[in-house]
């Protein structure tokens, strides 16, 4: 029974580790935020509506109630992140300058980074439902009272899921 607690709590722990982890990529980004608009602005400065954009969601972030509006809020940043690499597209001198390249690569590197502490967290999350759920660790489970923990979905349906409108948010 020691054992198995023991194991249930470790998972536990994994979850919340992994959590903080995602915390730490969006924190990075978050930060760095400014220095790419920054960057943005002095090559886009007709686009001025994309840098309000930005800052709305810093500021819906930095005032989010709970995760899922966090979420949300970090999805929405997601999104627009990904149409400046699009927008760049549609200007050629853009495309060729050294800022607005490095400006790229660490948006994608960002989201990349923010991806992969998604999935370590959900594989965290698979390991202790399992834990909890097995027989005999869900008497054990039941005992203690561990429940499941829930996924992180940044794309919580279908809608969502398609390509955002960059005539809207641009």
């Amino acid at each position: 029974m020691i054992f198995t607690y023991n194991k249930i709590v470790k998972n536990k722990n994994q979850i919340d580790f992994a959590l903080k982890n995602i915390d730490v990529q969006l924190k990075k980004r978050f930060e760095a935020l400014p220095n790419l608009v920054a960057v943005l602005k002095k090559y886009m400065s007709h686009e001025k509506g994309i840098f309000e954009k930005i800052a709305e969601l810093r500021v819906a972030i930095q005032n989010s109630k709970n995760r899922n509006e966090q979420l949300e809020a970090e999805q929405e940043l997601s999104h627009l992140l990904g149409g400046i690499n699009l927008t760049v597209e549609n200007y050629p001198e853009l495309k060729t300058n050294e800022s607005v390249i490095h400006l790229q690569r660490s948006i994608n590197e960002y989201a990349e980074q923010i991806s992969a502490s998604q999935r370590a967290y959900n594989g965290a999350v698979l390991s202790y439902n399992d834990s909890i759920t097995v027989f005999p660790n869900n008497i054990v489970a039941k005992l203690f009272g561990f429940s499941k923990e829930e996924y992180i979905s940044v794309i919580a349906n279908e809608e969502e899921r398609r390509n955002p409108d960059l005539n809207a948010i641009l």
